[in-house]
């Protein structure tokens, strides 16, 4: 199982990494959207980690996915 981070913030992608989480860095709704979407699919993946930007970009479908009570855990971090 594994983790992995979707952020707007480069900063946040290389202290991740050094904790051996995958990060990686999307900088508008339909990079976040399509990443989001591909990350949900990933069996490995046991928590993904949004910050509040990218949240707040695809936020109906973080919400729809929280609601399905489905894996991965979606965890949102200030960022």
């Amino acid at each position: 199982m594994k983790a992995k981070i979707l952020t707007n913030d480069p900063s946040l992608i290389v202290m991740f990494r050094l904790g051996s989480i995958e990060g990686k860095l999307v900088t508008e709704t339909d990079e976040a959207y399509e990443d989001f979407k591909a990350s949900l699919k990933d069996n490995d993946l046991a928590v993904l980690i949004l910050t509040k930007t990218v949240e707040s970009w695809i936020e109906e479908d973080v919400r729809t996915h929280r609601l399905s009570e489905g894996a991965p855990l979606i965890v949102v971090i200030d960022g």
